[in-house]
């Protein structure tokens, strides 16, 4: 598709179609897609009416716009901080700060960083996003221009998302004998709520509706019992999803047990929060989960979460870097056979929903020591129908007359996806963003041969990694315990200039 190619019909044919019959997903394997303008007009074996432009699949999977349930959109920027002690670091009391710092992202590098983050999540195969700043380290809040700029960069991209700007009414930090603390300010946490609140009525609907906000309580510990239920009343009455941290840490858990006797799942559903407009993202910590210290481990939490209608968001890739098997979500199966609605998100990176979901599939079988226990079908129907589901939108995930025209094509022509019996096993098993040929997304070809349209990429990596180098500098220097650069970020092998 071209620049002149933005009116009439335009028919994808000769590929494997995921087609959807009402229920479920079905597989066309010469199937067509037809969508003229944002809507898809037909799927099928065939088409006998006229089409202005023609997209050949052949030896390709045409698949719905996968959606990306969780990303950290600015802090895409700064990667490559594994193997080192940046997850170990605390913020010490004197580092719990109000106001604009040195690690904040700002001005130039904020739109690098947001622009940056928005073509990760197209180039990955994420039609649709639910994308979030995070907190800078121990502050109150980011910068509402974060939120801003990054739902601007999403619709100047063409790309769709949801997009939110957090608030909590805590700060956590550490003190020397590594005790962890919560500095509380409610009015922090009220502002918060209203800013958030006016944040979302100024971008909901925007960008001929492709952007669209949510709330963003940030975390279950760091916000009070009172900005949560006000959260919950707010969320009611402007007809808005909320999405939050929960249940992500053992300290977390413990804090939870402490303060109220009960298990994050626990209070979260006897206070009337929980709803299906919910998603909780990470959900490690439960009943079910035997790291997380009771007497006996049961489902019961992730029945309450079931009831309610809840969706949750696994980000595997993230947790399967940790040391004491987080991610395993004990276990993405058994969530899915309580009746959870199961989501998957990239979180930071990289921003690959296809090897989100191989990492999904295979942590999932790894958990439960069974092949079967999560198949490349449920991984795949959490990325598109699942997440349709906890968005609330029949128009999306799904390949079907009158959805949007948000669709990906992936080229299974190439030597180490070649091997085709299944393609939906062959994509979650075998391939990579490498592999996406094309998105579309509201029926305009975002992505072209795998490259993002009027984007330099070679040009956005260059000036990305200068803002990657700045923001770890910045760390270095404002780190708590005064460590050096190489012991916060040891080199790999011994480096020579």
């Amino acid at each position: 598709m071209t620049e002149r190619e933005t009116t009439g019909k335009t028919i994808i044919e000769g590929g494997y179609v995921v087609s959807y019959d009402g229920g479920q997903h079905r597989l066309l394997r010469q199937g067509v897609v037809v969508f003229e303008g944002d809507e898809i007009l037909h799927v099928g074996p065939s088409y006998s009416g006229e089409v202005d432009h023609k997209i050949d699949a052949k030896g390709k999977l045409v698949s719905p716009g996968f959606i990306n349930m969780h990303a950290l959109a600015s802090t895409s920027i700064t990667h490559l901080r594994l193997d080192g002690m940046m997850s170990g670091l605390n913020a010490s009391r004197e580092y719990v700060v109000d106001g604009e710092g040195e690690m904040d992202l700002v001005g130039e590098d904020l739109e690098i960083a947001s622009k940056f983050a928005v073509v990760e999540l197209l180039k990955g195969g994420a039609t649709t996003s639910v994308t979030i700043t995070p907190m800078a380290p121990s502050r109150w809040a980011s910068p509402r221009a974060q939120a801003e700029v990054i739902a601007d960069t999403v619709g100047e991209l063409g790309a769709r998302a949801y997009v939110s700007h957090q608030y909590r009414s805590a700060a956590k930090y550490w003190d020397e004998e590594g005790i962890c603390h919560y500095a509380w300010n409610e009015e922090a946490g009220k502002a918060g709520l209203v800013n958030a609140l006016e944040f979302a009525k100024s971008v909901h609907g925007s960008h001929d509706g492709r952007v669209q906000a949510m709330l963003f309580p940030y975390q279950f510990d760091t916000c009070s019992p009172a900005l949560l239920q006000a959260t919950r009343e707010v969320a009611w009455e402007a007809g808005l999803l909320i999405h939050m941290h929960a249940a992500q840490s053992l300290y977390e858990f413990r804090e939870s047990m402490r303060r109220y006797g009960k298990t994050p799942v626990q209070f979260l559903d006897e206070m009337g929060f929980l709803d299906s407009d919910v998603i909780l993202t990470h959900v490690l910590y439960t009943t079910f989960n035997p790291l997380s210290g009771l007497p006996k481990a049961d489902m019961s939490d992730i029945e309450r979460l079931a009831r309610a209608g809840v969706t949750v968001a696994h980000c595997p890739v993230l947790y399967s870097r940790g040391v004491r098997g987080e991610g395993m979500l004990r276990s993405f199966g058994e969530y899915l056979e309580a009746g959870c609605n199961m989501v998957l998100g990239t979180d930071t990176f990289p921003m690959d929903m296809i090897v989100e979901m191989r990492c999904a599939a295979t942590m999932g079988k790894l958990a439960q020591l069974d092949p079967l226990a999560v198949t490349a079908g449920d991984v795949f129907n959490s990325a598109t129908l699942g997440a349709a589901k906890a968005l609330g939108r029949t128009d999306l995930g799904r390949l079907s007359p009158g959805a949007k025209a948000d669709i990906v094509i992936v080229d299974l022509s190439r030597l180490h996806v070649g091997l085709v019996d299944d393609p939906i096993k062959t994509l979650v098993y075998m391939a990579s963003q490498n592999d996406i040929e094309t998105v579309i997304v509201d029926g305009k070809a975002v992505v072209e041969e795998g490259c993002v349209r009027g984007v330099d990429e070679a040009e956005l990596a260059q000036r990305a990694n200068e803002v990657n180098q700045k923001q770890k500098m910045a760390f270095v220097r404002q780190n708590p315990q005064g460590l050096l650069a190489q012991e916060l970020f040891p080199p790999t092998f011994p480096v020579e200039d």
